[in-house]
């Protein structure tokens, strides 16, 4: 009698429990374990208040996450909370990070061929072209490629022009450079400003304000987005656009072994929304805040200035002779350098 009612007992636990299976993975409301997203860390240089990550990281975060129906989700680490920004390409190759967000100014020599990007005297006037460019670039040459070989590139963007905020003095001509010093950014931005009589050295974009503000530097040269971000429009007063100075590459990459180790659906999903797409995604968002942050200085009595254009002509007889001894010295290598310049001109007119 006892073992027939163990019996009963037992099948009735057996009907229970395949029932509570079936109703788990048939609901839609319950998923499991083997279900949730795939996380990629991604880390990035900016705070969640600044124009970048509103307008930039976040937006393509959430991309990625719709194209990929909710299997992938993007965990952005802010402020160089996960990596610094100059170990940020070790510290993806490695795996620390599985998405990085990168400035190539931090990485000087490393991708020589691809610096060609940040040749002097290109002239890009805004982000889009300059982003499309960059992105062309890398498509189209396999050397600029072959630098990148140690993890997977999801595309490149840019921004530019550059711009100069000084607190005390107004910059109309070349000549009014000499003998300031100057927060610049890049070898060949260093070397043009140098050139025009200028005292270029490099300061941490974080500590931009306050080198301001005690005077260790006279102005800085970043884009309109840096200039708000890092404190820049507090203090200074005086803005001009400098069309000679070089473009600002930015790279968005991954750890080749995360990439490899996704199914191949949701690479062509995540790649759906880089390339191209991200490129334009970032230029565009560069674009909004350039535009909010000139408002912003006009609005507050401010001044914008441009160089006159026998200024300018100036400043591209300077960066022409830079160039020149760029792009001899990268041929010495065996790099195509002349090749991705006149591909650039060419893509710029």
């Amino acid at each position: 009698m006892r073992r027939g009612r163990l019996t009963v007992f037992m099948g009735l636990f057996a009907a229970l429990s395949l029932t509570l299976f079936l109703f788990v993975f048939s609901s839609p409301g319950i998923s499991l374990a083997k279900d949730k997203p795939i996380q990629l860390k991604m880390s990035v240089e900016h705070s969640t208040k600044g124009g970048k990550y509103i307008r930039g990281h976040a937006p393509w975060a959430k991309k990625v996450e719709e194209a990929t129906k909710g299997k992938v989700k993007v965990v952005i680490y802010p402020a160089n909370s996960l990596s610094k920004a100059r170990e940020r390409v070790d510290a993806t190759i490695d795996g620390i990070v599985d998405i990085g967000w990168l400035a190539l100014v931090h990485f000087p020599n490393r991708f020589p061929l691809t610096e060609s990007f940040q040749f002097p005297g290109l002239g890009f006037k805004g982000p889009k072209t300059a982003s499309r460019v960059a992105w062309h670039i890398y498509k189209k040459f396999p050397e600029v490629r072959a630098e990148w070989k140690d993890v997977k590139v999801l595309f490149f963007h840019a921004l530019a022009p550059m711009v100069l905020g000084t607190p005390k003095k107004r910059v109309t001509t070349v000549d009014d450079l000499k003998g300031l010093k100057l927060r610049v950014a890049g070898k060949a931005a260093s070397s043009l400003y140098k050139a025009a009589g200028a005292s270029p050295m490099f300061i941490p974009p974080a500590d931009i304000f306050l080198n301001m503000q005690k005077g260790v530097v006279d102005g800085a040269v970043i884009g309109w987005e840096g200039l708000k971000s890092f404190g820049v429009t507090k203090i200074a007063r005086y803005f001009v656009p400098v069309p000679a100075h070089p473009a600002v590459l930015f790279a968005v990459i991954m750890n080749k072994d995360k990439w490899n180790s996704l199914p191949p659906a949701v690479q062509k999903d995540i790649e759906s929304v880089s390339g191209d797409f991200g490129s334009q995604l970032y230029a565009n968002g560069d674009d909004k805040s350039c535009e909010m942050v000139i408002k912003e200085v006009i609005k507050q009595g401010k001044e914008v200035n441009e160089f006159p254009p026998a200024e300018n002509a100036k400043w591209m007889s300077l960066a022409k002779g830079i160039r020149d001894k760029m792009i001899a010295d990268r041929e010495k290598r065996g790099l195509p350098a002349q090749a991705v310049y006149e591909e650039m001109a060419r893509q710029v007119r």
